[in-house]
């Protein structure tokens, strides 16, 4: 080979490391991160919040990447930390807000846990759990560039675990209601409904409740796990339309309902059911009216 054409060779293969070699070293990854709370944060319980990565590219193969560092902020007010694990292949450490992985270094799939916290809450409000981007790559073996997140959660007392949507109620004799219960349980929830003196008021298995006889009982729900809530029924005989409650409908209830209206005064349970005439949950002057009618058909 000529003097010439060997230094050519060499310039070609010395600048081949120059340019290529800083970009095969240096490959630059991304990744972004989220959080999964697992459980609810109800007030004076414990749930986990797990700090995952997703989307892992641009590292060695494509594969993911070798270590994390990072800062993880909470809201002390109204979190207490009880524990942290490393779910990721690192040895994790936690030190004053600070998440640094160290130690096994292994590339990772585009999605992986990193680490568990476990919070009790303490204080209930909103919390914010926060991993904000760095200015600088996360990773310590691999140039890896880690978008940050960050969770709002709601602390509120447990709901309760069985709920009635009235816990009394008046109901004329031959008329129904019905009744509705909602669970906050977990796992298949069945119950039935009874009545404690069906002679004064009967219930079906969907909540319906009908006035038998005059007087006052107890409507129940129970589940098949134990939990139970219960609705105080009175039954009267007065007529519909009957707001005077003489025994007869007559102008004197006409203008009972229209005082009630104009004057936008609540009237009580059993008159507001006894003047609602057409059951749409109102008292006004469609009811004055059909009162009226009624009135006028025996005068």
């Amino acid at each position: 080979m000529k003097k010439n054409n060997r230094k050519l060779f060499h310039f070609i293969i010395l600048s081949f490391f120059f340019f290529f070699c800083p970009f095969l070293v240096d490959a630059e990854g991304t990744a972004i991160s989220g959080f999964k709370v697992v459980g609810n944060p109800y007030l004076e319980e414990t749930f986990d919040v797990i700090l995952y990565l997703d989307e892992i590219k641009g590292t060695s193969d494509d594969l993911g990447l070798a270590g994390i560092q990072g800062y993880f902020y909470y809201d002390k007010d109204k979190l207490e930390l009880v524990s942290y694990e490393s779910l990721a292949p690192y040895t994790i450490i936690f030190s004053e807000n600070r998440v640094v992985g160290l130690g096994i270094y292994e590339y990772m799939n585009g999605y992986q846990d990193i680490l568990r916290f476990t919070f009790k809450a303490k204080k209930k409000g909103d919390a914010i759990i926060n991993f904000p981007d760095l200015d600088s790559p996360d990773s310590k073996a691999e140039k890896v560039y880690i978008t940050g997140c960050q969770e709002t959660l709601s602390i509120t007392n447990r709901p309760e675990p069985l709920t009635i949507d009235e816990t009394s109620i008046y109901v004329l004799t031959k008329t129904s209601k019905k009744l509705t219960v909602s669970y906050n349980l977990e796992g298949t929830v069945t119950g039935s409904w009874s009545s404690e003196n069906p002679s004064i008021a009967t219930v079906s298995q969907d909540g319906t409740v009908t006035g038998v006889s005059q007087g006052i009982t107890k409507v129940i729900y129970q589940t098949n796990n134990g939990y139970r809530v219960e609705c105080t029924v009175t039954i009267s005989n007065y007529l519909k339309g009957d707001v005077t409650k003489n025994g007869k409908v007559n102008i004197k209830d006409v203008m009972d309902v229209m005082y009630f209206y104009t004057r936008k005064k609540t009237p009580t349970e059993d008159l507001y059911i006894i003047g609602d005439m057409n059951n749409d949950g109102k008292l006004n002057l469609k009811d004055a009216n059909l009162i009226l009618a009624v009135y006028l058909k025996k005068f």
